[in-house]
């Protein structure tokens, strides 16, 4: 049997164009690491991935500060998706 906790194994972490963030769907306020970390932080465990989904045209520092704020909340386990551009219709 698996022992089950509070924690979830997986946080997915979207990254929208416009450098906004979501925690597994909620939208954060702020972009700052300051506040990436501080909803991350009681997510945090050893055992949890995280998943950082950004959109192809986000900043690299969006990502950069998603990564920053995973390492200050001792996420060390990190992958990522990618969300390829709607195609165009022509």
């Amino acid at each position: 049997a698996q022992k089950q906790n509070d924690r979830p194994q997986q946080i997915v972490l979207p990254v929208t164009a416009q450098g906004q963030y979501a925690v597994n769907k909620s939208p954060i306020e702020g972009t700052s690491v300051s506040a990436l970390a501080a909803v991350l932080g009681p997510l945090a465990s050893k055992e949890a991935t995280l998943v950082i989904s950004a959109d192809a045209q986000a900043s690299h520092q969006s990502v950069v500060n998603a990564m920053e704020a995973a390492r200050r909340t001792g996420l060390s386990q990190i992958t990522f998706a990618t969300q390829s551009p709607e195609p165009s219709g022509s």
